[in-house]
């Protein structure tokens, strides 16, 4: 066996060479980490060139390292940092920041989420994209911008030379499933709904759900809104429902309370209607003493009761009252549609519900308005025959 030649001092970096036993070459160099902690590596090579390209390479990556620059990175990595960051800085809340990291861990499971960005190819981000189609379009979505701020940040940190996600055929992918429309309940199912809720009595020691019900029936509110009620939000002597709160799912998956609500425009005060008052005065009146001070409260479980909860009941009390299966959003949707049948202006429905924009009232119940076309005429020629009378 050949015997391995003493290492000797490279006359082009600090590191020192030596021959091994098998015949390749070691390079060996001692180098601070990006903790300040001295230590030393070895590269390994067919040749002295080899391990001085694999050292510099090595060091190369060491120095964006200590930048705060892993060059290694994943997506999920670098975008998770990211979301880290604004939220640390106040510019994500709690819940957006849970719903980042959830969309992180979809990407986290496939094998682009594996591998470090500056490795990926555009066939790989083609592929993984074309895979994305059994899930809904929201979901879609989610992924694809956080894939592309992924691209954005690793480009302007200098880990990837080309932003992949720039190339015109990286399209953000669409579903193969139909986007699921709310629509509201009709006035037969309504008060098909309304009748079973009177004459319901919960199982012993159940929550009963359907004072949330009925309040996002009569008011409009998100179930979060309603959930998060306190007895002084219900202000009788004005006859409004102060709406300041809302039920937010934060870090591990847990339900707080959120101090305002989905968007800026909720916050807002909502006229409690006359069938409205007597729900609220007995869910005041039945309310117990709990550590949130809230108006309803899951005892059994001493937690706060959070909208999938609402939901199950009512998509059991639909089945009830042979009503189309539906989530309980349709509640909204219904109080809405109500408040159009009864021309409540866009501009006042959208301050109940709560929109930032007239925009976002007009295109989401845009088919509740056209199906109004036919009596707007009729209105429009009454009011011109009458003027026409009166001359």
């Amino acid at each position: 066996m050949a015997k391995a030649k003493k290492p000797t001092r490279n006359d082009k970096g600090d590191g020192t060479f030596r021959i091994r036993p098998n015949g390749t070459c070691e390079y060996r160099i001692i180098y601070i980490d990006e903790y300040g902690e001295t230590k030393r590596k070895s590269f390994y090579g067919q040749s002295d060139v080899v391990c001085l390209k694999k050292a510099e390479q090595f060091l190369d990556e060491l120095e964006m390292l200590k930048l705060g620059i892993d060059v290694r990175a994943t997506i999920p990595e670098i975008v998770r940092e990211k979301c880290k960051s604004d939220y640390e800085k106040n510019f994500m809340h709690e819940q957006g920041y849970s719903r980042n990291l959830y969309t992180i861990s979809l990407i986290e499971k496939s094998n682009i989420g594996k591998t470090p960005i500056v490795d990926l190819t555009e066939q790989q981000i083609d592929l993984y994209l074309r895979s994305l189609t059994d899930y809904s379009n929201s979901i879609i979505t989610k992924v694809y911008r956080h894939i592309k701020l992924a691209y954005k940040e690793a480009y302007n940190k200098g880990i990837i030379e080309k932003n992949l996600m720039e190339l015109s055929h990286i399209r953000c992918p669409k579903s193969n499933k139909k986007d699921k429309k709310v629509t509201g309940l009709t006035r037969e199912e309504q008060n098909r709904l309304v009748e079973f809720l009177k004459e319901y009595k919960p199982p012993k020691n159940r929550n009963v759900y359907k004072a949330q019900i009925l309040i996002s029936l009569y008011s409009g509110m998100r179930m979060g809104e309603v959930n998060a009620l306190k007895p002084e939000n219900i202000d009788f002597k004005n006859g409004v429902i102060h709406v300041r709160s809302t039920v937010s799912r934060g870090l591990n998956y847990e339900n707080f309370i959120k101090d305002g609500t989905k968007t800026y425009a909720g916050i807002r005060d909502i006229p409690i209607m006359e069938g409205l008052k007597p729900i609220l005065e007995d869910a005041i009146n039945s309310a117990g003493r709990n550590k949130q001070g809230l108006l309803f409260y899951d005892y059994e479980h001493d937690k706060i009761i959070s909208t999938s909860q609402v939901n199950l009941f009512f998509k059991r009390a639909c089945e009830k009252c042979d009503i189309e299966e539906r989530g309980q959003h349709a509640l909204r949707h219904t109080f809405a549609t109500r408040c159009i049948e009864a021309n409540i202006p866009a501009v006042v429905l959208k301050n109940w519900l709560g929109h930032t924009d007239i925009h976002v009232t007009l295109d989401t119940y845009a088919d509740v308005f056209s199906s109004m076309h036919n009596e707007s005429i009729l209105k429009l020629d009454t009011y011109i025959n009458n003027l026409s009378s009166a001359s």
